[in-house]
């Protein structure tokens, strides 16, 4: 018990290490949400070049989807924060929320394109003969098809997004994962900072889902 104590004070409250914690939890929770945010929009606009009627379009969105789907996640910070921004004097949060929403965006735009396809087509056929409108088409006929078909993993996605942030330590900057690295570090001791950090991540993840739930229920109710 006296050990128990004895670490629990040199990694939360010597030297206020607590504030690591808070400032790497602050920062995780900016990336994550911002590159989801910012990916979805950034999927919308990929998948409409993919299918769009445009085969330039087609190509670039299928080009730039394939490039950041096979690219890991930590080749492509090191390459937006020491190659493409390496000579701008930009702020580091911006450029890796860039490269986190273009990563995000890639996958986002495949679950919306799966969706789309999963709609069958006799549906759409049926509704323009019943001369529904296109935004009629969308909102009775394939957005219900692309929320019970994609939904999941769209939900998924913020986890995934979420835990694509734990690389961030590699280029300075201090998120949940580099805050509990620098405490132990001091320490000599890991595992108060890795339980800590498990546990912070698990309710972001928990919450994230529940909230989309209630976004789910939101959406059948008005529909």
């Amino acid at each position: 018990m006296d050990y128990t104590r004895k670490m629990l004070y040199y990694t939360f409250v010597n030297e206020d290490r607590y504030i690591i914690f808070l400032r790497g939890f602050g920062n995780t929770l900016l990336l994550s949400i911002a590159s989801f945010i910012l990916g979805t929009m950034f999927g919308v606009l990929l998948c409409a070049c993919k299918r769009s009627g445009n085969k330039s379009l087609v190509k670039i969105g299928n080009l730039i989807t394939s490039i950041l789907i096979n690219i890991p996640t930590m080749v492509l910070l090191l390459a937006f924060v020491y190659v493409i921004f390496g000579s701008i004097h930009a702020p580091l949060t911006i450029i890796i929320i860039i490269a986190l929403t273009m990563k995000t965006g890639a996958y986002i735009c495949e679950i919306f394109n799966t969706s789309l396809d999963a709609v069958d087509v006799g549906e759409i056929e049926a509704a323009r003969t019943l001369a529904m409108s296109k935004r009629q088409t969308f909102r009775y006929i394939i957005m219900p098809h692309v929320i019970s078909t994609g939904l999941e993993l769209y939900k998924n996605q913020f986890v995934i997004c979420m835990q694509e942030t734990a690389v961030v330590g590699y280029v300075a900057m201090v998120d949940l994962t580099r805050a509990a690295s620098i405490v132990a570090a001091r320490t000599m001791d890991a595992f108060f900072g890795l339980i800590t950090i498990t546990i912070i991540y698990f309710l972001i993840g928990y919450i994230a889902k529940n909230l989309l739930n209630l976004l789910q229920a939101n959406e059948h109710i008005e529909v």
